[in-house]
């Protein structure tokens, strides 16, 4: 009676383990689950967001050499960052372009978003005296200010 009792008293024993083990390993799966599939989802939209910057930053670069070719001065100075407009006025920005030559166009090459900055790479060409120039990889940098908009930095 007392090994029957014993091998009873084991059984359970093992069983209750058993259950334990299965109850953690489920429990662990469920919660790693879990994480993967965040992980997915975060993954995917912050994919779209950063897309979605690109694109926003893109467009105002592009809007902005557009009324620098116009020679829009006036306009222009509004994309500047916070910042460039304490340290000067339109005028002192229309200054700026009194000896450049014309821009043409511009062609974005790339685009690099890392918190509140990006930079933009792109080709320029430019116009004197009807010859037009590339010049190759220049950078422009934009800051994202208070109100989530991205602003052009001028002058460093």
């Amino acid at each position: 009676m007392r090994i029957n009792f014993l091998r009873i008293c084991k059984n359970k024993i093992l069983t209750v383990r058993i259950l334990v083990i299965i109850l953690v390993i489920f429990l662990c799966l469920n919660f790693s689950g879990c994480t993967f599939f965040s992980n997915i989802k975060s993954f995917f939209t912050d994919k779209f967001s950063v897309e979605e910057e690109i694109e926003e930053v893109t467009v105002i670069v592009n809007e902005f050499f557009d009324l620098l070719i116009d020679k829009e001065y006036e306009k222009a100075y509004e994309y500047l960052s916070r910042e460039d407009r304490f340290i000067g006025d339109p005028e002192d920005f229309s200054d700026e372009f009194k000896d450049v030559t014309d821009i043409v166009s511009i062609d974005i090459k790339w685009v690099d978003i890392k918190n509140n900055l990006a930079v933009v790479g792109m080709d320029l060409t430019d116009s004197y005296d009807g010859e037009e120039k590339v010049f190759k990889e220049i950078e422009v940098s934009l800051l994202r200010e208070d109100d989530e908009s991205w602003k052009i930095v001028f002058w460093d």
